[in-house]
């Protein structure tokens, strides 16, 4: 099931629509759009689109379960029952929720498939960034190489443990292979010549028990173009860089 939020009003983005029923709606956010109103994004926002969307229907607002970076895309899961909301916040506390993700890095992990535990703490020195500190709140990632794109490249397929803040973005670049366009934890950009607009991290899969039917639930974000366009590129026989 898939539809699309198109309301015509002042600083709400038109928002695809992954999967709704009368219990939860799963978004799919597009790059470069906020998850959640905050002190420098007052509105404008996924949350703000979703609340108006299901203002007009004659809903309440939904609870918004997680949320991605600005510049991450991909589903993102909201209740819209209060019933639903236990459920699912349940479902997170247990690890019961599986969130699958794709990432574009420029390196690649040895060996090709494994686990990183990592601790995380916020860099005191920067409050925008984490920092790895064996004194930090634990921290795992499952990752599988997907596919290696010539010298310098690889598709990176990811399974989140634990959740803390930028979590994948920078176990990544502990491993020496940054996500292409993070030019928050990368030092460097060695990926010039695709020129990404923001990092190529993706939320590709949710996998979840309906809270009603207890059913087993996966729905799926397919790869955004831009992302898309990079793989073309570095996959094409003309590739110069």
């Amino acid at each position: 099931m898939s539809s699309e939020i198109q309301i015509a009003a002042p600083r709400v983005p038109i928002l695809p629509i992954l999967y709704e029923d009368r219990d939860l709606l799963v978004a799919d956010k597009p790059a470069g759009l906020v998850v959640h109103p905050a002190y420098k994004h007052p509105d404008g926002t996924l949350f703000d689109a979703v609340s108006l969307y299901m203002q007009m229907r004659g809903e309440a607002k939904p609870c918004l379960l997680h949320r991605l970076d600005k510049d991450t895309s991909g589903a993102v899961l909201l209740a819209k029952t209060e019933a639903a909301r236990r459920h699912l916040v349940r479902q997170f506390e247990q690890r019961a929720i599986r969130k699958t993700y794709l990432a574009l890095v420029c390196g690649a992990l040895y060996p090709a498939c494994g686990e990183i535990d990592a601790p995380l703490r916020r860099d005191p020195a920067d409050r925008r960034r984490m920092q790895i500190d064996s004194q930090g709140a634990p921290a795992r990632t499952g990752y599988q190489t997907l596919k290696t794109l010539g010298p310098g490249f690889a598709l990176i397929e990811l399974q989140p443990i634990t959740g803390r803040m930028h979590q994948l973005r920078i176990h990544l670049a502990a491993q020496g292979a940054p996500i292409v366009g993070d030019t928050l934890y990368a030092g460097s950009d060695p990926w010039r010549p695709l020129a990404p607009p923001r990092q190529c991290l993706h939320a590709h899969i949710l996998t979840f028990q309906h809270p009603t039917t207890g059913s087993r639930l996966s729905v799926v974000s397919p790869l955004p173009q831009d992302i898309q366009t990079i793989l073309t590129t570095l996959t094409s026989p003309e590739r110069c860089f």
